[in-house]
């Protein structure tokens, strides 16, 4: 760009670029662009105008079961090309180190995991695959429930760490927030966690619109539902379920095309036949719960379950199955095709003795003005 160009306008120029790669190069033009590009306003204002007209890609971890090593990342582009283009993310050491990660969210581009180092020290990593930046938190001895998601007012990551009391009856006794800007760990005030929190497991997030959202089930009653937590008021709430998901007994949450859905796996007919229901939550205004409608079922190859979804909305399962000579079960991933109803083979395999963990994930510039650095 010419130097005769105001600095001003050039600044404009730049601000109406959306695909992070080209920003990323543009930080070498010269020191006032660099500058610009890595200042917090600026990749705030980046990630809340163009969040959803970024790559999509889907962050599939393969670890070992039984060993808990060996975890392997691999990267691949959510587009027509799917699912050939295919490649290795550069891994942090902090994530490297980490014994079977977690995942507790993906927000915005950043991908949060939490794990110990060698069964002693825990960790939770904040992770930016596509800029391969990463901030490392240590945590305390401790039984906790984690969830992570990006505000959608400011652009600041938040992690919520719920902590458990493994008593008879399982507990939840007292929440707190910790902002990557912050750097410390402080109590919610408002903290109204289910009216009975009491025998209350949670598993399995998501993070729509803003809102972290946990399948809960309850030791006691045997019964499911939702509780969620706002990223911009700090606030608990839950979302009861229709009976019909509530009493389920393979009860998932997953993320439809930025919508919540719920998957109700079961088995169907006297062959006991693999299938899953995907139902959606749809909000019905600020006076009135959500409700849940019934999108679609799929019919599951055998030993199957579905693990998420493409930018598309087709559906990917992975499937267990036993080699022909009789070694241990391996794993491989397939994509539900609606036209022809049926599942196809997507070409990736685990392992012996491996699994799959996948979430989506889209190009960010977040993290990009901090040092991989621990947050002490």
């Amino acid at each position: 760009m010419s130097p005769n160009i105001p600095y001003d306008i050039q600044a404009e120029i730049v601000k109406r670029v959306v695909p992070v790669k080209s920003l990323i190069r543009f930080r070498s033009v010269s020191k006032q662009w660099k500058s610009l590009i890595d200042s917090s306003q600026f990749i705030a204002q980046h990630s809340l105008t163009n969040q959803l007209t970024q790559p999509y890609h889907l962050l599939l971890i393969r670890y070992k079961v039984a060993l808990k090593i060996g975890k392997k990342y691999v990267s691949i582009i959510d587009d027509d090309s799917f699912p050939h283009h295919k490649f290795s993310r550069t891994i942090p050491p902090t994530v490297k180190l980490l014994s079977r990660a977690r995942l507790a969210g993906c927000s915005h581009g950043l991908v949060c995991l939490y794990g110990s180092v060698n069964n002693r020290e825990k960790l939770i990593v904040v992770w930016n695959p596509f800029i391969r930046k990463s901030v490392v938190i240590p945590l305390q001895d401790g039984t906790y429930t984690f969830g992570f998601g990006v505000c959608p007012k400011t652009s600041e990551p938040k992690i919520v760490k719920i902590t458990c009391n493994w008593g008879k009856p399982f507990t939840l006794t007292s929440a707190e927030v910790l902002t990557l800007t912050s750097g410390g760990w402080r109590p919610i005030s408002s903290i109204n966690l289910p009216h009975s929190s009491k025998g209350i497991l949670l598993y399995n997030l998501v993070v729509v619109d803003g809102v972290i959202y946990w399948v809960c089930y309850n030791i006691v009653t045997k019964k499911s539902r939702i509780i969620s937590f706002d990223l911009t008021s700090e606030e608990f709430g839950g979302v009861d379920l229709p009976d019909s998901l509530a009493w389920s007994k393979w009860l998932s949450i997953s993320k439809l095309k930025e919508t919540l859905v719920m998957l109700n796996h079961y088995f169907r007919g006297d062959l006991m036949k693999p299938a899953c229901d995907v139902w959606m939550m749809l909000k019905n205004g600020v006076s009135k719960p959500p409700s849940f409608t019934k999108l679609f079922s799929v019919k599951l190859s055998p030993c199957s379950i579905i693990i998420g979804f493409r930018k598309n909305g087709q559906p990917i399962s992975e499937q267990m199955y036993k080699r022909q000579n009789g070694r241990p079960y391996v794993r491989k991933l397939e994509v539900y095709e609606p036209s022809s109803k049926q599942m196809n083979d997507l070409g990736i395999y685990s392992s012996e003795g491996s699994a799959f963990m996948m979430t989506s994930y889209t190009e960010s510039l977040l993290l990009l003005n901090h040092s991989n650095s621990f947050i002490q």
